[in-house]
């Protein structure tokens, strides 16, 4: 694992497949950071005037993924804690930007929670239409490499509170803080 010495005056980047617990983890660690926090998927969505569902019927995935990346550009100006998109990592300028300019955490959960947790969830997800089992498993084969290949850490979120999740993101953020001024 690779930790940038500079970790408290980059944002932090929560990177992973929607139903994870991005958004969630987002506002908790922020608060206990005290830090601001930003979600780019209701940036898109409040810049469209239209939530991301609509956007992605009406103008289509590219339109979204463009708009996805300038609400992250704009996210990876400050330090704070950045909820992404699931598939914010599929574009190659974003993963240039979270690599040179934010911590990565990879938060992962088994399908099967993730799925629990989007059937609980009123928001419509448009890449989780149809058989959401296959397109669930297609995403975690696409993009699985390209979390794993961006993650300065890698955080299970299944069967955890937010709450116990935060603290353990925190616990290993001031780990590797201490490894590398050891």
């Amino acid at each position: 694992m690779v930790w940038d010495p500079n970790w408290l005056e980059r944002p932090i980047a929560l990177i992973g497949l929607s139903g994870c617990g991005k958004s969630t983890l987002a506002r908790l660690l922020a608060r206990a950071l005290s830090w601001p926090w930003y979600d780019t998927d209701v940036a898109v969505a409040a810049a469209a005037g239209m939530s991301i569902a609509d956007l992605f019927q009406t103008y289509g995935e590219a339109e979204f993924r463009a708009r996805e990346s300038a609400a992250l550009a704009e996210a990876l100006r400050e330090a704070q804690v950045i909820a992404t998109g699931g598939g914010i990592v599929l574009q190659p300028e974003n993963r240039q930007m979270l690599h040179d300019r934010a911590t990565v955490i990879w938060l992962d959960a088994s399908d099967a929670t993730i799925l629990a947790r989007l059937a609980a969830d009123a928001e419509e997800r448009p890449l989780l239409r149809g058989d959401a089992v296959a397109r669930l498993a297609a995403m975690r084969a696409a993009r699985a490499p390209l979390y794993a290949e961006l993650a300065d850490l890698t955080v299970q979120t299944d069967g955890l509170s937010p709450i116990d999740l935060v603290q353990q993101i925190i616990a290993a953020l001031r780990k590797g803080k201490e490894e590398r001024a050891g």
